[in-house]
């Protein structure tokens, strides 16, 4: 671990604090751990 980072998910854009390192944001990770991938996107509304 090196840390906390801040970055912006690759998914909706959102910035995020991340230890780490991913991509993608919480929400947007979460959503995708819910299998709502083909519901129409993440938690910030952006279609995939």
């Amino acid at each position: 671990m090196e840390g906390i980072q801040k970055l912006k998910c690759s998914s909706c854009g959102t910035t995020f604090m991340s230890e780490t390192g991913m991509a993608k944001c919480p929400s947007c990770l979460e959503k995708e751990s819910q299998g709502a991938g083909n519901m129409g996107g993440c938690g910030c509304g952006h279609q995939h």
